[in-house]
């Protein structure tokens, strides 16, 4: 196997999936439209996972390797929603203390759910004033998990490459949304592994917060100036293991509008899907004609392009969703 995912052996994405599948669910993995016949299209559905997203995953792996002194003194993370949803749900489930600090700005659905899961809910006036009472707590003895930048919640999301390698053996490329960079580092790195080189992996993330593809580039965490309004992908920056995993098992990372990820995610709720903007940007890629072209080079119906892409969440803000369907239906 290439030496460039061997030096990750101690990242048990395998191992990881075994001890989590009496836990999490193994998510559908459905054919959709995907609007060009040389393209055959299926959609990873971690929207269906428990909580509501592929955190699930990270969060219980974290939970379930927590020493005993650990699991008194509590875990922290600072999470806009997901992530702290899903935390909150994995410590509840084992009886651990959880505080989620969150920017006040977060989907107020979000902040409910880690609420109504039992959590400590710290509210901030920005992500950055979140990142640091979460800090605080740590300081006092907190054990922290991040939702991105760590081993624990890179082998645990990993295990949607697992299923992935197992439930869609033939396809050739395989496209994941990108914030921080958890997922694609995890999903990637069990790809390779089950897989190998002949496989295509590409990130789908906002142009107005290309904190992977900066990474990716200059080999180091670059801190952005965000733009992009797609909450759930606009961290300040890709975690270093993140992004050190994904220059070695990434082939490339696509940008895509705001405009694109939000048409997304109308076409998913169009099939019946809740699906947050978020969750939709990886399928955005075929939706929008971002396929790289030499991908398709003597493809046709006879002779489809395999892709999955991974719809990553479903924990749409609730006005958002509604506005949503009410288009939807009003053009049906």
């Amino acid at each position: 196997m290439d030496a460039r995912w061997t030096r990750w052996d101690h990242i048990r994405t395998e191992e990881r999936a075994a001890a989590l599948a009496s836990v999490v669910r193994e998510t559908p993995l459905v054919e959709l439209p995907s609007g060009d016949p040389r393209v055959l299209l299926r959609a990873k559905l971690e929207n269906r996972q428990e909580t509501g997203s592929f955190k699930a995953r990270g969060a219980w792996n974290q939970i379930s390797l927590l020493t005993p002194a650990q699991r008194q003194a509590g875990v922290v993370c600072a999470s806009s929603g997901n992530h702290g949803k899903a935390l909150a749900w994995a410590a509840r489930r084992a009886g651990v203390p959880a505080t989620i600090c969150m920017p006040a700005n977060a989907y107020p659905n979000k902040i409910e759910a880690c609420k109504s899961e039992g959590a400590e809910v710290v509210l901030a006036a920005t992500r950055a004033g979140a990142d640091e009472e979460c800090a605080a707590r740590v300081a006092r003895g907190m054990t922290l998990v991040h939702p991105y930048d760590a081993e624990r919640t890179v082998e645990g999301a990993g295990s949607v490459g697992v299923e992935i390698a197992r439930q869609a053996p033939d396809a050739e490329v395989v496209i994941i949304c990108v914030g921080g960079g958890g997922l694609i580092a995890g999903t990637s790195l069990a790809l390779r592994r089950a897989c190998g080189a002949q496989l295509c992996v590409l990130g789908a993330e906002p142009a107005g917060a290309a904190s992977l593809a900066q990474g990716m580039a200059q080999g180091a965490p670059v801190h952005i100036a965000v733009t992009s309004k797609v909450q759930g992908l606009t961290p300040a920056y890709s975690g270093q293991l993140n992004i050190d995993i994904a220059r070695d098992c990434v082939n490339a990372v696509v940008g895509l509008s705001d405009e694109a990820i939000f048409a997304a995610q109308e076409a998913l709720v169009r099939l019946g899907e809740r699906v947050e903007p978020a969750g939709a940007a990886a399928y955005a890629v075929v939706h929008s004609g971002r396929l790289p072209p030499e991908l398709l080079a003597g493809r046709t119906a006879a002779n489809p392009l395999r892709v999955v892409v991974v719809v990553s969440g479903g924990n749409p803000d609730p006005a958002q969703y509604d506005a949503v369907r009410a288009k939807v239906a009003g053009h049906a």
